[in-house]
């Protein structure tokens, strides 16, 4: 997206957001967390970035951002659909549910493993026996099911459920935004819990 791709403040298109003097921003997790006591949203994993270009947007047209959290990219989606919210970031795999820019952003899709774990690049994870933990309707999830030919995909609702089965123990990876991975990995660290190593694509 550059500056002839943006709508200005008199573009038609964007009549309804400055009335209304605000960009509403949709985001779900892990693109953000929520502040405990002050109950502030906040970037997390890719939702730095994200954040950065609504309010770039935002800046263009001359609005103020409003961010809206949401539990689940479905939700994301009944928003949009609704009119509830004007902008969300989402991937290619959405087309059809709702309308999509052109592709804005690339992201880093591995996996999350215990540090002594053999699994070392994405190909050692496809083995048979080995169960995979994912965030259920996620683009990673999409992704990785579409190559997948002997490991087990079993999925979780958030992302903080889905790191909840990996340190069960009954699980060999996670899947998920490279970002968003390192997070956990160094989250665990800090309680001295499993030791988690990231796998190159």
């Amino acid at each position: 997206m550059d500056a002839h791709t943006i709508p200005k403040a008199n573009d038609p298109r964007v009549a309804d957001l400055v009335q209304t003097d605000r960009l509403r921003v949709a985001l779900f997790p892990p693109q953000y967390t929520k502040d405990p006591v002050s109950g502030e949203l906040r970037g997390a994993g890719p939702g730095p970035a994200f954040l950065d270009i609504a309010r770039a947007l935002a800046d263009r047209i001359g609005v103020e951002v409003q961010l809206l959290g949401y539990q689940t990219p479905d939700e994301v989606i009944e928003c949009l659909n609704s009119g509830a919210c004007d902008v969300a970031f989402m991937g290619p795999e959405r087309a059809g549910k709702v309308d999509l820019s052109s592709p804005i952003l690339e992201l880093d899709y591995t996996c999350l493993v215990p540090a002594g774990s053999t699994i070392h690049r994405m190909t050692d994870v496809d083995r048979p026996g080995v169960r995979i933990a994912a965030v259920r309707n996620h683009l990673s999830t999409s992704a990785l099911s579409r190559i997948l030919k002997h490991a087990e995909l079993v999925t979780a609702e958030t992302p903080d459920s889905t790191f909840a089965l990996l340190c069960s123990g009954n699980f060999e990876a996670m899947a998920q935004v490279r970002s968003v991975l390192l997070d956990y990995s160094r989250s665990c660290l800090a309680h001295e819990c499993w030791r988690i190593a990231t796998v190159s694509t």
